[in-house]
């Protein structure tokens, strides 16, 4: 716990504060004290996201399930506000870790455990249901675990079963790697939904991984839907109530009753205390601040603490020290620097970034600069690149790339924004997400429209702006960009990525899966844009991302085997600048340098004059990259968990 700061309130309503538990940028989390005595966690929003009719409603939604569900298998509502120029939530305290944070700092979970644990989660998911609610994301973030069992928190998406509640059809909510199948089809999520959920929690318990982990947010999708879970290492009985769970057809799935009497088969002890972290100074999680933390897509080991800043702001003031170089370092010729913000996941992953400095030859930050994070999902530079806007869920944050402070916070509804695309103006701001694409003003952040659209995982505004293009799991489709009208549906197949041509003629998109090569739509099409028909498919091989070149010769495109160069008018390949498995490429503005980075790669800078390396710039994953239209700035987004995005001075 943190001690209080200067400018915190000491009170909320009856309740006085003691100290903080969590920050970020939708609000904080406080550890109080109530009139008798108890201790609560208090749940405090920020004035910004409260002033948003629809974030108010989400919040008033998320403190009547809770209060409906009571304290027995969740974290207690005693008192709340939600009318209050800042709304407020106090729920019960509760001692223990959440579920995340036990398996991340001491790895997964023994067999028995994950029984017990696997007993707690349906008895609590039954009481939820037979309230008539759907949590929809029951993940590792939302369970704590309690010393007389595990509870399950954040209700902030949950819905009536048999009712719109806050969304409405069509839409997608929930976290990607633990969605049930029809959650990603943006089908209704019924009880079925949740039990999916609850066989994604119970193998990362048991593997320290999502049984559907995988690069990029589009992958894990198809997966979800079209592949079998990965769980290696889990055996039995256990591995036959998980795979029970994650079966593709709700109907299939056993009810938490149904989990209940297999558990009860294999003989299970019911109750699952809190494991002992290696952090003895943190006593206890609160409901709102365990809620928050995102999953990785793979175990890791345990991580530092987090650094701590007093306000969501950005400090470029300081240069963190680096250890000494080797003999064959080369770090006092290079002094180019890269600017790291390390988004602290808190109150619905929401971030505030600490900045570190570094050389560039030295591939990674120090330990300092990096700590347990929320996951972002999307991020884009603004033409002028002044601005960069990052997206997760429930929220865009816009960033001033040249002070690093917060310029503004766009409230995003209830689902993940999984890309994000201004307008060549730089007026507009696309989001993209499961369900639709979002358009809001970049100047002030308010909501211009909402195109639906199934699974908008990549989105692209044409080089003359007047064409908006959007895909994903459904395909590719185009909008009018003023008039927001449906122009055409390219392709049904899933698209990881999609790119404009500088003339605009052509689009690019690139689909597949290594796990499942030679799927239809796998490979790279090019398409003609007026006359919307495929000119040419240069390969097959399952393809993550693919760039123009800025003067529209080149087309470069990655994936596990590697980054290549092909010639676009003769459509034959004419590089293989790295053989690493990579995920994201852009070109420099001045078509001389190609930025290649993935999950399990370096962000490596390649000479396109010489194809050979010209600078590391991270050991680390880099999931995405965009050079700013001069060329001075590279965005990545990076960390074991997509829980970095670094700001690179690439010359």
């Amino acid at each position: 716990m943190e001690s209080l700061r200067s400018g915190d309130p000491r009170q909320i309503g009856r309740y006085r504060l003691l100290g903080r538990l969590g920050e970020g940028g939708m609000g904080q989390v406080f550890l109080g004290l109530s009139p008798g005595g108890r201790k609560v966690a208090v749940k405090l929003i920020r004035p910004e996201y409260a002033s948003s009719p629809q974030f108010r409603r989400r919040f008033m939604h998320e403190v009547a399930a809770a209060g409906r569900v009571g304290g027995f298998h969740t974290a207690q509502v005693v008192d709340a506000d939600t009318a209050a120029q800042s709304p407020w939530l106090v729920t019960a305290f509760i001692e223990g870790p959440s579920l995340h944070e036990a398996v991340s700092t001491r790895g997964p979970l023994p067999a028995g455990e994950v029984k017990a644990l696997a007993a707690g989660l349906a008895e609590g998911l039954a009481a939820i249901h037979d309230c008539g609610l759907v949590h929809r994301d029951l993940k590792p973030g939302n369970v704590i675990m309690a010393v007389d069992g595990p509870r399950i928190i954040d209700f902030g998406i949950a819905q009536v079963a048999d009712a719109g509640a806050v969304t409405t059809a069509g839409t997608v909510v929930g976290t990607f790697s633990f969605m049930s199948p029809e959650q990603i089809r943006a089908d209704r999520a019924g009880p079925a939904g949740d039990v999916f959920s609850l066989g994604c929690v119970l193998a990362f318990a048991a593997t320290g991984r999502s049984p559907f982990a995988a690069a990029s947010i589009p992958a894990i999708a198809h997966r979800v839907l079209s592949e079998p879970p990965q769980l290696d290492g889990v055996a039995g009985g256990l591995r036959g109530l998980i795979e029970a769970c994650l079966l593709k057809n709700p109907a299939d799935r056993p009810t938490p009753s149904g989990v209940l009497a297999r558990l009860a088969a294999l003989g299970t002890n019911t109750v699952t205390t809190a494991p002992t972290l290696e952090e003895p100074d943190r006593t206890g999680t609160s409901a709102g601040a365990a809620a928050v933390a995102d999953l990785p897509t793979e175990s890791r080991a345990p991580r530092p603490g987090p650094v701590q800043v007093a306000t969501p702001t950005l400090r470029a003031d300081a240069e963190l020290p680096v250890p000494a170089a080797g003999p064959t370092s080369a770090r006092s010729a290079v002094r180019r620097r890269a600017l790291v913000l390390a988004a602290f996941g808190v109150l619905g992953t929401a971030s505030i970034p600490v900045l570190a400095l570094w050389p560039r030859s030295q591939p990674k930050p120090p330990a300092t600069a990096v700590t347990d994070l929320g996951t972002v999902s999307s991020m884009a530079l603004s033409p002028d690149g002044k601005t960069l806007a990052t997206g997760g869920v429930n929220w865009v944050h816009l960033w001033s790339v040249a002070t690093g402070a917060m310029t503004g916070a766009i409230v995003n509804s209830l689902f993940e924004i999984a890309a994000l695309a201004y307008s060549p103006d730089g007026k507009t701001l696309a989001g993209g997400s499961p369900s639709c694409v979002e358009l809001w003003d970049a100047a002030d952040g308010s909501h211009l429209n909402t195109l639906t659209w199934v699974s908008s995982t990549a989105v692209a505004f044409s080089p003359d702006g007047t064409t908006l293009a959007g895909s994903g799991v459904g395909g590719v489709r185009l909008w009018d960009a003023a008039t927001h009208r449906t122009i055409a549906t390219l392709t049904d197949t899933m698209t990881n990525s999609i790119a404009f041509s500088p003339d605009g003629r052509t689009l690019a998109r690139s689909g597949g899966s290594a796990l499942s090569p030679g799927r239809a739509g796998s490979g790279i099409q090019l398409i003609n844009t007026a006359t919307r028909r495929v000119t040419a498919t240069l390969t097959s091989d399952p393809t993550a991302s693919v760039a123009f070149s800025p003067d529209g010769r080149t087309l470069a495109s990655c994936g596990v085997g590697g980054a290549r160069l092909w010639d676009t008018a003769t459509h034959r390949t004419t590089a293989t600048v790295s053989s690493d498995s990579t995920s994201s490429l852009a070109f420099s503005p001045d078509r001389k340098t190609l930025a290649v980075g993935g999950a399990h790669s370096p962000l490596r800078l390649w000479d396109l004059t010489t194809r050979t390396p010209a600078a590391v710039l991270s050991n680390g994953a880099s999931s995405m990259l965009a050079f700013s239209r001069d060329g001075a700035t590279l965005a990545s987004i990076g960390g074991y968990a997509a829980d970095q995005i670094r700001l690179t001075k690439p010359y």
